[in-house]
């Protein structure tokens, strides 16, 4: 539930003018005859093609709607977050994105200094010297999944798939591009951070290589 309830807390505190996010209707949980426990949302349809047949039949235009994604993603960012807000998935859950692998974490978070201890840990039993410093950063809602696929070329810009979002510091969605390889990710994340990497991207890479092995 917690990829609905960011949806829709994005929805509703998100300018429509800058970024379009597609409104949840409904959102419910059923169980599966084996046991399994699937999760449905139901929401608003946003017609329109994606950033990557937009860029392959509209070369020229590519690079100014680069900008415009990243001023919608700019914008996300700075919507205030909710009364309270721990870090991860709205709803307090365990995380599960590009840094957490499709494993998740083994815990959720209160704040940023639970999770840079928890990264810090992993570093740790691995034999690494390097180390993160996560306390005292800006937390902001971070999509956490900007691939093409997940940008539609509106007007404005729409952004689906909320399922790895959540409440974090922005180093996190910089290596959630940075994981990807794809121009897309690059140009834009060069857009959101500059030219260079931000300085927790090699202690948070490792730390991501180290959890996904089960370290």
């Amino acid at each position: 539930m917690a990829e609905a309830a960011t949806q829709r807390y994005v929805y509703e505190h998100a300018d429509p003018r800058i970024v379009r996010i597609p409104q949840v209707f409904d959102a419910f949980t059923i169980i599966e005859p084996d046991g399994a426990s699937v999760t449905y949302i139901v929401m608003e349809n946003v017609e329109g093609g994606h950033f990557g047949a937009y860029s392959k039949w509209n070369p020229q235009e590519a690079e100014q709607a680069i900008e415009r994604i990243a001023n919608a993603v700019r914008h996300v960012w700075d919507l205030p977050l909710p009364p309270n807000a721990a870090i991860g998935p709205l709803g307090h859950e365990r995380p599960v994105d590009r840094f957490f692998s499709d494993v998740g974490s083994d815990r959720a978070f209160n704040n940023a200094i639970e999770l840079q201890d928890w990264i810090n840990n992993k570093l740790n039993n691995a034999g690494r010297p390097d180390r993160v410093i996560l306390e005292g950063e800006r937390l902001s809602i971070c999509h956490c999944d900007l691939t093409p696929f997940n940008v539609k070329m509106c007007e404005p810009i729409a952004i689906i798939d909320w399922g790895f979002a959540g409440i974090y510091p922005r180093a996190f969605e910089d290596l959630a591009m940075l994981n990807q390889g794809m121009t897309f990710a690059n140009t834009l994340c060069r857009q959101l951070f500059g030219p260079k990497p931000s300085k927790h991207m090699r202690a948070m890479a490792l730390a991501a290589r180290f959890h996904m092995f089960g370290c």
